[in-house]
């Protein structure tokens, strides 16, 4: 019985040994596609999503692989409405950012978040509202005039109604901005506590 058990230990120790090398495998295939991404729509600014990306865990705890996922979504739903590359690339690292932030905050998976964000872009209103923003036009018109944002929505066009979206979410995540940080102590201090 003795051999046995110990015969059905090695399998299973092997079983997930197996199982590990397999996710590495496909961890890496996985960024390689996303690089090829990266490169076609970060184009020349594709250095900085790449330098962002090497120190995401220990900043937003989100790793490179998640980060260069998320900010290609982001940047190509923003090219795709006219946005430049230059100009996108930025509101693509913030939102990235932020996407860590609001998933710390609300302790909410980071992947639900950056898929709530997308509706910046799309400009559908129910994804964000879990979070306390609406993106309905009358808010957005409302929020715009006392920004000092004249907001026709008849007449924008949709880069400048995202634009409006992204600037209104931006200004209204404020206490959720830089929660990873600001948390990151506590949840370390947690961790050690429970490893001792």
């Amino acid at each position: 019985a003795s051999a046995i058990g110990k015969l059905y230990a090695s399998y299973l120790l092997l079983l997930r040994g197996f199982g590990k090398i397999k996710d590495a495998i496909d961890i890496a295939s996985s960024l390689t596609e996303v690089e090829n991404v990266v490169r076609q729509t970060f184009g020349q600014y594709e250095s900085l999503i790449n330098n962002f990306a090497k120190t995401s865990i220990e900043k937003f705890g989100m790793s490179e692989l998640s980060v260069k996922q998320f900010a290609s979504r982001f940047q190509a739903m923003g090219v795709a409405m006219g946005f430049s590359q230059g100009k996108m690339t930025d509101m693509s690292i913030n939102l990235t950012k932020l996407t860590a932030d609001m998933a710390s905050f609300y302790d909410v998976a980071q992947s639900d978040v950056a898929e709530d964000l997308q509706s910046i872009f799309t400009g559908q209103t129910r994804p964000l509202r879990a979070y306390g923003l609406d993106l309905t036009q009358a808010t957005l018109k409302e929020w715009a005039l006392t920004q000092g944002i004249e907001a026709n929505f008849k007449t924008m066009t949709q880069a400048e109604k995202a634009m409006l979206r992204y600037q209104y979410v931006m200004a209204n995540t404020a206490a959720a901005q830089g929660d990873f940080a600001r948390t990151a102590d506590k949840r370390n201090f947690c961790f050690m506590c429970r490893a001792a």
